[in-house]
């Protein structure tokens, strides 16, 4: 009798060792699963927090950040449809943020014109960036059916039968309305060092902005 109850005593041990066993284990697994659930949720936050950061809102104009070694470029997300029907965009290199803090005197007053000149002072206005800036210019202007055309010789016309821009330097980075369809871009800095990008930058968001709501 007492070899009996040794025995069930030994069961009853063995049962309860299976038992917690099996408790601890489930714990385990319980704690593993909410560790699994917190690292997804945790990078699904991240990931949208990584990808807000990389868009930009301008006017309705919606921009992502593309890296293209050390540069960092803003392409536009919203495109427009061309004179010729076909889709375009373009990238600037100025965050879009940075382009809100540019004035733009009577910007709402810009319009868009078939023909745009474009002069400057005696200065080239390469800054380390070359042609690059006109060139970006010329490109935008020609896919919305208009063209830009650099002629120093040429002035404001007073009846504003055409959009004249002028580009000259300053202490501030700016677009001043100076007469009918006329404006100084001006840029601050020299011919070594200047920020002219983020002055014609600024007017091709603005030209943009105007033309998407003409389409739409």
């Amino acid at each position: 009798m007492a070899k009996k109850d040794e025995k069930n005593e030994e069961e009853r041990e063995v049962h309860t060792l299976k038992k917690e066993e099996i408790e601890n284990q489930n714990k385990i697994i319980k704690a593993v699963f909410i560790i699994s659930i917190a690292v997804i949720v945790l990078f699904a936050i991240s990931s949208l927090i990584f990808s807000g950061m990389n868009k930009f809102d301008y006017k309705g104009i919606k921009f992502q950040t593309e890296k293209v070694g050390s540069i960092t470029f803003y392409d536009t997300l919203t495109l427009a449809n061309s004179s010729t029907g076909e889709p375009f965009g373009f990238r600037i290199r100025t965050k879009p943020s940075d382009l809100k803090g540019i004035p733009f005197e009577n910007v709402e007053g810009l319009r868009l014109m078939k023909v745009n000149i474009i002069s400057s002072e005696n200065h080239t206005f390469n800054c380390g960036f070359g042609a690059m800036p006109i060139t970006n210019l010329q490109i935008l202007f020609s896919n919305m059916g208009t063209s830009l055309i650099q002629d120093k010789n040429s002035t404001c016309d007073p009846e504003g039968k055409y959009n004249y821009f002028t580009l000259k330097y300053g202490n501030e980075t700016a677009i001043r309305e100076v007469g009918n369809s006329c404006y100084d871009i001006v840029i601050k800095g020299n011919d070594n060092e200047c920020e002219i990008l983020p002055a014609t930058e600024k007017l091709m968001v603005e030209l943009y902005a105007r033309y998407l709501k003409i389409q739409n």
